[in-house]
C-alpha cells in the first residue's frame, strides 16, 4: 500500500492531465529595505585581463594594475580614459607563470623602486618570489626587467598570499599562505609553525641588508630571539591572506583571510598575533588537537559563514569625501558572492552595503581616498548611493500573499503548484512536513551539464528557472501520537532570484489561518506538548526558527543548494512519472533511477537505512564545501571505506572518550559520531536545526555500529554489563562507576531511555549526571531534565540586545550567582565564596564591559582563555585525566582536575595531550532565567572591580 502522502501527491498529479501554468506568484525580489549602495563603472572604456591588484602612485599620477598573467599596466585616474599602457610583461621577461602582488616604495620619487610578487614554479621550494624592479623615467612609465633583484622567496604550491604593503614604519609587509591545495586542510601543517615563512605576515626592512640577504630583519620583530623561529614572521596562523592594507589614519593593519569549509575572516592584525589556522578557521575548529604556536589564538574582528561569503577579499579604510556615511569604515568584499560590507570597529557598526555580481579581487584608493572596486573579470567599479526604485513591489508579508496557495488555511495549492513527497526525511525535532514546488508560468527544469561549486551547479542535477519556489510546511503534534493535534509551526521557502537561491520563513499564527514573514534574525518558540513519557506528562519543546543566513548554511552554493528535490528522493511509486506528465522536465527522465532508502523501513537492510539516515541528516555539512571540518563525508555516493568514518581518529575533539574513533566498529560507545547524536549542548550534531535527540535514529545508528565486524577490544556494553544490571536492579551504588567516563555514561543514558523517569534509581542517575563536573557526561542526560514550562525565560538562544537594554540590579544578581542550580560557585571563586577551579572573578568588571561579560556567559566556548582550556591527558600507564594544566616543564606537567586534585604527571608517562574545543562551563546554565534576571547577573559580575 502506498504511503498516504505519496497517494495524495499521485491523486493531485492525476487531476492535471495537461500542465496548468503558475501565474499567481507574488514572490519577487528580496525582503527588507533597498541596499544603501550600488556599484557603477568608474572607467567605462577600460577593462583588463584578469586583474589581481591595483595601486595608486602619487609620483606617476597613475594607477598601476597587475594582471594574473604577469602584465603590469598604468592609466590615469580619469573616467574617460580608454587605454592602459604596458609597464612590463613578467611572463616574457622573468618567466612568471602567475603574478599576485604589487607595491611602490615609499621613497619611489627618489629611488624609482617597485616590488612585485610572482610565481615561476607552480610547485617549488623558491617558487614564490618578491622582487624589486626599477621604473624607467619615461612617458608612459615602463619597468626595466633587467633591474630585477630578488628580495625574498618561499615555497609555492597552492595558497601563496602575495599581498604587499609598506607600513607607516617604512617596512615591507608580505602575506604568505599555507602553500597547499584546499584539501586536506593545511597539508603541510604549517599554520602554527613559525619555523618557516608560510601562513604568515612577514615584516622586513628592504632598505638594509644582512647575512647575505637582500633585506634586514627589524630588531623589534616579535620572534627575533625565539629559537627555531623565522625572525621575519610578524604574525601567523593564516590560510591564504588575500589583500591587506594599512589604515592611513591609524596605522592599523587589516587582513582578509580566505577560509576553508565554513568561515571567511577579517583580522585587525597585531605584532606576534596568532590567527588560528589550522587549529581553527575563525570560530570553527579544524584541527583542535594539533600543536599550537607560541602565542594565544586571537579571534577574528569579523567572520562570515559560507552562506554569506566564500572567498573573502580584504579592503581599505575609506577616507574619501564622496560617501560621507562611510567615513572611517573598513570596506571589504567577497570574490564569489560579490557582496560588499562596511565595518567601523569603534562604534560597532557593521553591515552589508551591496550585493553585486562582481568577482571582487581587490580594492584600491586613489589620491583623494576614494575607493575603487576591481572585478577579476576586467572592469573597475566604484560604490554609489542607491535610491529605492519607485515602482518596487513589496515582498509578501503573509503566506497567503505569496500566490502559492488557493486556500492557505487548508494548504490547498494554487493552480500550477505541485505537492510532492520524499523517501527519506531528515529529523525535524518530531515535526512532519508537507512540500510543494512551483515553476513560474510553464517554465521547466533543465539539467546542468557541468559542475560549478561557486554558482551552485551540480552536473546532472535539475536547474531551476528564476522565480521557482520550493516550500516546506512543518507541523508539530501537541499531543504525542495524535496526528489530529498537530499545529503548523512554519513554512520555509527557497526562491530562485538572479540565478541564486534565497531563503525566507513564514511563522504560523495561533489561529492557524495564516503565517507571517519572519524577520531576518532567528527566533525561538516554546511549545507545551503532552507526552506520557515526559516528567509530569508534559514536555517543553523549544523550536528554533532559523534566520535567513542560517537557512543558507545548508542550502549553500558549494553543496548544490537543494537536498530533497532530486531523483533519489522523489523516486517513490509513480510520483516521478506523474510529474513528467505535467511537463515540468525539459528532458525525458532516465529509465534507471536511483532511490534512497527510508531510514525507518524495517524491510530494508540495516546498512542502507543507516547510510540513508546519515546522508539526509549530516551531508549538508559533511561533504566537500559543506562547512563540516571533520575529515569525513557522509554522501551515499561514497562506499563506507571512502567516507573515512570507520576506525578513523576524530579531528574535532574526542568528547573525553577513551580510545575514540569517529565510528569504532562494533562499539557505539567509543564512537564520537554516536555521542554527538546522543547529546545536547555544545558539540551536538546536527550542529544546527535540531534541539531534540532523535531517539529512533539514535537506536538505528547504535544497532548499525554494534553489528559492524571488529577485532578490537571488548565493546563497552559487554565490559560493563554487570554494572548496568546492578543499576537496573535498583542498586544506586552502580551509578558512580557508570558516570565515571563518557562512554559508560552514554551506556547508562540509553538504558533509561523509555523507562519511568520517576523510578528512584533513574531519578538519582539523572540528578547525579546533572551536577557532574565533566560536561561530556552531563550533556548526555540533558534530554531527561525536567524543564518547567514557564513564560519569559531566555532559553538556549536568548536575544542579547534585549538583556543589555535592561538596567540590572547587582544585589539581585549576587543572589542569583550563588543559587545552586546555576552551578557558578562550583567553579568560580568570588567575594570569599566558591571553588578555585575556573578563573577567579575578582576584577572581571574592570576587564570587561557588560556586552563582553554576557557573551562569555551565553557562549563560553567562543573564546577560552589559554589557562582554562580543558586538557584531556592520555597516559601510557594509568587512567586518563582531564583538567587544567597549571604548570608545564620539560620533565612534568601539573594538572588540576574538577575535584581540585592536583596531579604531577611525568612527561615520560604522557601518551598524548588533547585540548578540548569546549569550555568547562556548560552552555545554557542561564536558560531558565528571565531577561531581567540575566541582566541582574551581568550587572553583579560587572560590579566586581
Amino acid at each position: 500500500m502506498k504511503p498516504l502522502l505519496t497517494l495524495a501527491v499521485s491523486v493531485a498529479f492525476s487531476l492535471q492531465a495537461e500542465r496548468v501554468p503558475w501565474t499567481t506568484s507574488r514572490i519577487q525580489g528580496l525582503p527588507g529595505p533597498t541596499e544603501p549602495y550600488r556599484v557603477e563603472r568608474a572607467f567605462p572604456k577600460l577593462s583588463f585581463d584578469k586583474p589581481v591588484e591595483m595601486v595608486w602612485s602619487p609620483v606617476l599620477k597613475r594607477f598601476a594594475v597587475l594582471e594574473v598573467g604577469g602584465k603590469v599596466l598604468t592609466f590615469a585616474d580619469d573616467p574617460g580614459v580608454a587605454k592602459a599602457d604596458l609597464m612590463v610583461d613578467l611572463a616574457s621577461t622573468v618567466k612568471a607563470q602567475r603574478a599576485y602582488g604589487l607595491v611602490f616604495h615609499p621613497q619611489f620619487k627618489k629611488n624609482r623602486f617597485i616590488y612585485l610578487c610572482y610565481i615561476n614554479e607552480r610547485k617549488g621550494e623558491d617558487g614564490t618570489k618578491v622582487s624589486r624592479f626599477t621604473v624607467r623615467d619615461s612617458q608612459p612609465p615602463t619597468i626595466d626587467p633587467k633591474s630585477e633583484k630578488i628580495i625574498i622567496t618561499w615555497l609555492s604550491g597552492g595558497h601563496n598570499g602575495c599581498s604587499l604593503q609598506f607600513g607607516p614604519d617604512g617596512c615591507l609587509y608580505i602575506s604568505t599562505g599555507d602553500a597547499t591545495a584546499p584539501s586536506p586542510p593545511d597539508g603541510l601543517n604549517t599554520g602554527q609553525d613559525i619555523s618557516d615563512l608560510l601562513a604568515s605576515v612577514l615584516r622586513i626592512d628592504v632598505d638594509g641588508a644582512e647575512a647575505g640577504q637582500s633585506y634586514r630583519v627589524p630588531p623589534d620583530n616579535p620572534f627575533v630571539k625565539m629559537k627555531n623561529a623565522r625572525p621575519e614572521v610578524w604574525a601567523y596562523g593564516f590560510r591564504n591572506p588575500w589583500r591587506m592594507s594599512f589604515d592611513q589614519a591609524t596605522g592599523d593593519l587589516w587582513v582578509g583571510d580566505v577560509g576553508w569549509e565554513k568561515m571567511e575572516m577579517i583580522f585587525k592584525v597585531r605584532s606576534g598575533g596568532n590567527y588560528g589556522w589550522s587549529v581553527t578557521e575563525g570560530s570553527q575548529p579544524v584541527k583542535p588537537n594539533d600543536p599550537r604556536g607560541p602565542t594565544p589564538i586571537l579571534a577574528p574582528t569579523v567572520e562570515h559563514p559560507h552562506s554569506e561569503a566564500c572567498s573573502i577579499t580584504g579592503g581599505w579604510v575609506y577616507h574619501g569625501k564622496r560617501l560621507t556615511s562611510l567615513a572611517g569604515a573598513y570596506i571589504y568584499g567577497d570574490y564569489i558572492t560579490g557582496k560588499i560590507w562596511g565595518l567601523r570597529e569603534k562604534d560597532k557598526w557593521h553591515r552589508e552595503l551591496t550585493d553585486t555580481t562582481l568577482a571582487i579581487i581587490c580594492f584600491a584608493p586613489n589620491a583623494k581616498g576614494e575607493l575603487y572596486v576591481v572585478d577579476h573579470n576586467g572592469p573597475i567599479y566604484r560604490l554609489a548611493e542607491n535610491a529605492a526604485p519607485a515602482n518596487r513591489q513589496p515582498f509578501p508579508q503573509r503566506l497567503s500573499e505569496t500566490g502559492l496557495f488557493a486556500n492557505v488555511k487548508t494548504l490547498q495549492p494554487a493552480p500550477g503548484v505541485l505537492p510532492y513527497a520524499v523517501n527519506a526525511e531528515a529529523w525535524h525535532d518530531h515535526a512532519k512536513s508537507q512540500r510543494h514546488v512551483a515553476l513560474p508560468g510553464k517554465t521547466k527544469l533543465g539539467i546542468y551539464d557541468k559542475t560549478d561549486g561557486y554558482k551552485g551547479y551540480v552536473k546532472g542535477a535539475w536547474s531551476f528557472p528564476d522565480g521557482a519556489v520550493i516550500a516546506k510546511t512543518l507541523s508539530l503534534e501537541m499531543e504525542t501520537g495524535k496526528p489530529a493535534s498537530a499545529r503548523r509551526i512554519e513554512t520555509q521557502i527557497l526562491h530562485r532570484q538572479n540565478d541564486q537561491w534565497h531563503a525566507v520563513n513564514y511563522l504560523w499564527n495561533d489561529a492557524q489561518t495564516d503565517a507571517v514573514l519572519a524577520p531576518d534574525a532567528g527566533s525561538d518558540s516554546v511549545f507545551k506538548v503532552k507526552d506520557a513519557r515526559a516528567p509530569g506528562g508534559m514536555r517543553r519543546q523549544v523550536w528554533h526558527h532559523a534566520s535567513r543566513t542560517e537557512c543558507m548554511l545548508c542550502h549553500n552554493n558549494r553543496t548544490g543548494n537543494i537536498w530533497t528535490f532530486n531523483l533519489a528522493q522523489l523516486n517513490a511509486g509513480d510520483q516521478l512519472d506523474q510529474m513528467a506528465t505535467s511537463e515540468i522536465f525539459d528532458k525525458p527522465l532516465p529509465e534507471k533511477r536511483p532511490a534512497i532508502t527510508n531510514p525507518h523501513n524495517a524491510k530494508a537492510s540495516l546498512d542502507a537505512r543507516a547510510r540513508a539516515y546519515l546522508h539526509v541528516n549530516c551531508t549538508h555539512c559533511h561533504t566537500r564545501g559543506g562547512g563540516g571540518t571533520a575529515v569525513f563525508q557522509t554522501r551515499l555516493e561514497f562506499n563506507l571505506a571512502q567516507t573515512k568514518l570507520v576506525n578513523e581518529k576524530p579531528t574535532q575533539g574526542d568528547l573525553g572518550i577513551t580510545d575514540p574513533f569517529v565510528i569504532a566498529a562494533g562499539d557505539p560507545h567509543r564512537s564520537v559520531l554516536y555521542h554527538r547524536i546522543a547529546k545536547l549542548g555544545p558539540g551536538r550534531m546536527p550542529h544546527f536545526g535540531s534541539q531534540v535527540v532523535d531517539e529512533r535514529g539514535l537506536a538505528l545508528i547504535r544497532q548499525w555500529i554494534a553489528n559492524m565486524p571488529h577485532d578490537g577490544p571488548e565493546p563497552i556494553g559487554v565490559r560493563h554489563e554487570k554494572a548496568l544490571k546492578n543499576f537496573m536492579a535498583g542498586k544506586i551504588s552502580a551509578i558512580k562507576s557508570l558516570l565515571a567516563r563518557p562512554e559508560t555514561a552514554l551506556l547508562l543514558a540509553e538504558t533509561i531511555q523509555g523507562k519511568d523517569l520517576e523510578q528512584l534509581n533513574i531519578r538519582e542517575a539523572i540528578g547525579e549526571a546533572a551536577k557532574h563536573k565533566n560536561p561530556f557526561v552531563r550533556d548526555l542526560f540533558l534530554r531527561y531534565r525536567n524543564q518547567p514550562i514557564t513564560a519569559g525565560k531566555i532559553g538556549l538562544t536568548p536575544n542579547a540586545s534585549e538583556i543589555l537594554a535592561l538596567q540590572g540590579n547587582a544585589g539581585r544578581g549576587r543572589v542569583l550567582f550563588r543559587r545552586a542550580d546555576l552551578l557558578c560557585l562550583n567553579c568560580h571563586k568570588t567575594e570569599g565564596q566558591g571553588r578555585d577551579f575556573g578563573p577567579d572573578l575578582a576584577g572581571i568588571g574592570r576587564r570587561f564591559n557588560r556586552e563582553q561579560i554576557l557573551d562569555q556567559i551565553l557562549r563560553p566556548s567562543k573564546i577560552i582563555h589559554p589557562d582554562y582550556v580543558l586538557q584531556n591527558v592520555e597516559l601510557k600507564k594509568g587512567d586518563p585525566l582531564a583538567g587544567f594544566i597549571r604548570r608545564r616543564t620539560r620533565k612534568e606537567i601539573l594538572l588540576r582536575d574538577a575535584a581540585l586534585q592536583e596531579h604531577r604527571i611525568p612527561t615520560a608517562n604522557i601518551q598524548s595531550i588533547r585540548p578540548s574545543t569546549l569550555s568547562a562551563m556548560p552552555v545554557g546554565i542561564t536558560q531558565n532565567l528571565t531577561t531581567q534576571e540575566a541582566a541582574d547577573l551581568v550587572d553583579y559580575l560587572r560590579s566586581l572591580r
